[in-house]
């Protein structure tokens, strides 16, 4: 097949290929001349005029303002930043073992680093020297050139030795930190910590005998410390019953969820716990006469 063949038409396809190349070209020229032979209306005029009037207006306000995406005015959806004015800075002489977080503040040290400090010796931890408090994590060692002459860390008293022989002094377990407890016979690094564990969750010992509810700790290591150990129950941190919340009671271990849960009850359908002796009305399998004997020193109303 010749590619003439592509192009052949008949009579009647070349008069209808005629008649519609007619119509193309008749509406390309009516639509030159529409503009011509059309009048807008009073309305459409008005129409475009106040357009028009809002596209100049804008065009103007474009070339008004500078384009500076430093300049804050252009954001208007930013607001003020709030500034937050630092305490001045006082030096004092203090002990990192001892002092509290207020004073911690003063000193000029961050929150976040009064934190890590505190929470450090909440689990047993010790400084023995300013250079072990100079690796505080977040200390930077300008605040460290600062305070170092201020530092005061009262030398600790090892015990004396008789006949090569270390011989055991009495440790109060409320105050004693795991260096200090590993001067009891039988008391390792392990146990010294855990023991200062178990005392942070009850909030302290009220007595010597709660040294057996320390895991890992065997009976006959018990026996054999209780003579060197005293307990101060003054430094006990007491649960205000009548404040606490179940998430707040069940926090002890001597109150589970459902003992927390009988108390809340009692107290809210009865009002404020107003004594020990009150608790003990509080009619509930989980809570027997025992349970209330163990955990009053640690309730407060």
């Amino acid at each position: 097949m010749s590619w003439k063949d592509y192009f052949y038409f008949s009579s009647s396809q070349r008069r209808a290929l005629i008649f519609v190349a007619f119509i193309v070209a008749g509406l390309c020229i009516a639509n030159l001349f529409y503009a011509f032979f059309s009048k807008k209306t009073g309305i459409d005029e008005l129409h475009d005029s106040v357009y028009m009037a809002q596209v100049q207006q804008f065009n103007t306000s474009l070339k008004d303002k500078k384009w500076d995406y430093k300049n804050r005015h252009f954001y208007t959806y930013t607001t003020a930043k709030k500034t937050f004015k630092e305490p001045p800075v006082v030096l004092f002489v203090f002990n990192p073992n001892t002092l509290d977080s207020a004073g911690f503040i003063r000193l000029g040290l961050k929150p976040y680093v009064v934190r890590i400090i505190l929470k450090y010796r909440s689990k047993g931890g010790k400084y023995r020297n300013a250079i072990a408090f100079s690796k505080t994590y977040g200390l930077s060692s300008e605040q460290f050139r600062l305070l170092e002459s201020y530092i005061k860390i009262p030398v600790e008293e090892k015990p004396p030795i008789i006949n090569n022989k270390q011989v055991v002094i009495t440790v109060e377990l409320n105050a004693a930190d795991t260096a200090q407890l590993k001067h009891l016979r039988g008391i390792g690094d392990a146990l010294a910590k855990r023991i200062v564990a178990y005392r942070s969750k009850l909030g302290g010992f009220s007595s010597v005998n709660q040294l057996k509810e320390v895991w890992g700790i065997a009976p006959e290591i018990v026996q054999q410390i209780i003579p060197h150990v005293t307990v101060d129950v003054s430094r006990i941190k007491k649960i205000p019953i009548n404040k606490s919340g179940i998430d707040r009671l069940k926090k002890h271990p001597y109150i589970n969820f459902y003992r927390a849960k009988a108390i809340y009850e009692y107290r809210k359908n009865n009002g404020k716990i107003s004594s020990i002796e009150e608790c003990k009305t509080i009619v509930d399998e989980s809570l027997n006469p025992q349970f209330w004997d163990k955990i009053e020193p640690y309730l407060e109303f």
